[in-house]
């Protein structure tokens, strides 16, 4: 069926950290999740220097102290505050 997802999507409100490849990172607020991927809203609009198609990290989480997994991702689609990921692995270190 046309526009049905691949994977159940949950609805979230949980603060969560974004990782570009050059190690700067942004706070997000994850709007939903599935097993597939997410989708965030970066509350300072999402970074100029990211792109639909680039990889990225997501942290579950809003302290790297405390939630050191990083899950890869690559970006599939983006507008002024919202950005979607999908999950390339299991996750990196």
């Amino acid at each position: 069926m046309a526009g049905q997802r691949q994977y159940t999507r949950f609805e979230c409100d949980s603060e969560s950290i974004l990782m570009e490849l050059d190690g700067n990172t942004f706070d997000v607020l994850l709007e939903n999740l599935s097993i597939g991927g997410a989708l965030v809203k970066v509350s300072d609009g999402v970074p100029q220097n990211l792109n639909v198609g680039d990889i990225c990290s997501l942290m579950l989480c809003d302290n790297p102290d405390s939630c050191p997994v990083k899950h890869s991702c690559r970006v599939i689609r983006l507008d002024s505050v919202n950005m979607g990921v999908r999950f390339l692995t299991n996750r990196v270190q």
